[in-house]
């Protein structure tokens, strides 16, 4: 559509509208008017009335303008919608009928370009898959990637161009410069790795070598060491054996005396029992003279100190017990009397008569004696009887 019709168009519906809202009398002139008498209204406080009221009233007269204004609007709304609809069906009803020819026309368009697309994606795998295993390949012979470029040796090109280049250009130009590289590379290696493996083979055989002078001069060594321990171990024994000897004889000597003086001194007194074997023979000769001497002598007071105390207690068990046997006679006596005393003459007579059986009688050897033994035996024989 022409610029300049659209233009006209939009004045047109410019000028019908403002017609349109002239004629129900709103125009600039009211709306200035409005705004003059009403913008600047307030409340002269929050509580007053009467502004309140003017203010409410004034709203009442914008409400009006409004109100009619929405009313005009609407009213030229509604008619735009009905034209606008026209429009749109007419559209939908011509583009429908392009549709039937175009839609077929674009599918046709369409395989092509899906064709095209198809083909584009297989080489583009084709050349990633490729690119992949041309990648491997040189990786593996041991190129590098450095500034875009696979190098290997003096062979170097761009990754665009390995991936990009067909297969026999890869084939019979690229790949063989890499192969040819390796192979070079790979003959420096083998050389070296033939270098590195006879230096080490020559390295081994020193090593081996002075391994096995290590080992003899370390035989060599142990051997003379064992010469040198068994005859140290010689020596020790010796010395040990010497070393016992002594302390054997020092044990038995010790002991020996220990035996002999612990009977005449076993308290130690004036001599150190624990080294005895440390004295001399006759220092330790004149120690035993004095201290048998000195403990004979002592046993025979002890003797008879023991034979003066042993006889002195005798002599004191005797008149102890005659003594507590004279006193227990008396006590017996003192309390027999007061139990006869207390008694009645049934009873003295029994104790009379007990008496009396408990005199002792004897066997006499004279016919004269035993004459007057029998009577008397007779006669306690009575006196108990009575």
């Amino acid at each position: 559509m022409d610029t300049t019709n659209v233009e006209v168009i939009e004045l047109s519906l410019e000028k019908a509208i403002e017609t349109k809202l002239i004629q129900a009398n709103v125009t600039e002139q009211i709306l200035g008017a409005l705004k003059q008498k009403y913008g600047g209204m307030k409340l002269a406080a929050l509580n007053d009335k009467e502004s309140y009221l003017e203010i409410k009233a004034a709203a009442k007269d914008c409400a009006k303008v409004r109100t009619l204004t929405v009313k005009i609007c609407k009213e030229g709304r509604d008619e735009a919608v009905k034209t606008q609809k026209s429009w749109i069906a007419k559209e939908k009803e011509i583009v429908g009928k392009v549709a039937e020819v175009e839609d077929a026309l674009d599918a046709e368009t369409k395989k092509y370009d899906d064709e095209i697309e198809r083909l584009s994606n297989e080489e583009k795998e084709r050349q990633e898959s490729a690119y992949i295993n041309r990648q491997a390949a040189l990786t593996k012979m041991g190129a590098s990637y450095t500034d875009g470029s696979f190098v290997l040796g003096e062979a170097s090109f761009e990754s665009n161009l390995i991936k990009g280049s067909e297969q026999d250009i890869w084939e019979e130009t690229i790949l063989p410069k890499f192969q040819a590289e390796y192979e070079k590379i790979e003959a420096v290696k083998i050389s070296e790795q033939k270098k590195k493996d006879d230096e080490a083979k020559e390295l081994k055989r020193q090593q081996n070598e002075l391994t096995h002078q290590q080992e003899e001069f370390k035989k060599q060594q142990a051997e003379l060491q064992r010469k040198l321990d068994e005859a140290n171990k010689v020596e020790r024994d010796k010395k040990q054996a010497e070393e016992l000897a002594e302390t054997k004889r020092r044990s038995d000597l010790q002991n020996k005396r220990f035996e002999e003086l612990f009977p005449y001194n076993s308290v130690g007194e004036g001599v150190d029992m624990a080294t005895l074997w440390t004295l001399e023979e006759d220092n330790y000769a004149t120690i035993l003279a004095d201290k048998k001497g000195k403990l004979e002598a002592k046993k025979t007071e002890d003797l008879r100190l023991a034979e003066e105390k042993r006889l002195a207690d005798i002599e004191f068990e005797k008149k102890k017990a005659i003594k507590d046997k004279e006193e227990q006679d008396r006590l017996d006596t003192i309390k027999k009397q007061q139990e006869l005393d207390a008694a009645g003459d049934k009873t003295k007579w029994a104790d009379f008569v007990n008496q009396v059986k408990s005199l002792q009688t004897y066997d006499m050897r004279s016919g004269q004696y035993r004459t007057k033994m029998m009577t008397a035996i007779d006669k306690i024989a009575e006196i108990v009887a009575l």
